[in-house]
C-alpha cells in the first residue's frame, strides 16, 4: 500500500469513492507486478498516481483530450500490450471500452520502464 494515502490525497478522492479506488488500484498495481517489467522507485510513484488519477477520470467518465495518432505510434507493441494489462480492466470495471489516449499515457510509463530496463542489461 505504499503511496497510496498520498496518491489518495492527492488526486482529491473523497471518503465516498475511496472504497472503491483503492480496490480498483490495489487490482491494477497487482497487473504491474505481473508484468516483464521492473520500475523504479521514482518510476512506480509516479505510475501509481497516474492510475489513481485514471481511475477517478473513469469515474467521472472524463478523460483527456484525444492524444495524435502520430504520437500514439511511438510506443513500442509491448509497451502497448503492459498498458492494456494493467489499464483496460479498469474500463471493464465501469463497463465502458478503453480509452486509446488512457492507455497510451499507462503505455508511456511502461516504455520508459522498459528502456531503462534495456539501459541496464547495455
Amino acid at each position: 500500500m505504499k503511496y497510496l494515502s498520498t496518491i489518495l490525497e492527492t488526486n482529491g478522492i473523497d471518503e465516498q469513492h475511496r472504497e472503491a479506488a483503492t480496490a480498483s488500484y490495489l487490482a491494477a498495481k497487482e497487473r504491474m507486478r505481473q508484468l516483464p517489467v521492473k520500475f523504479s522507485d521514482d518510476a512506480e510513484m509516479m505510475l501509481s498516481n497516474h492510475l489513481m488519477a485514471l481511475i477517478k477520470r473513469i469515474s467521472e467518465n472524463k478523460f483527456i483530450d484525444p492524444i495524435e495518432e502520430e504520437m500514439m505510434g511511438e510506443l513500442s507493441d509491448k509497451a502497448w500490450e503492459y498498458a492494456g494489462q494493467v489499464a483496460d480492466p479498469l474500463f471493464a470495471e465501469a463497463g465502458i471500452g478503453p480509452d486509446r489516449s488512457e492507455v497510451f499515457l499507462v503505455g508511456t510509463h511502461m516504455e520508459m520502464a522498459l528502456a531503462a530496463m534495456a539501459a541496464e542489461v547495455q
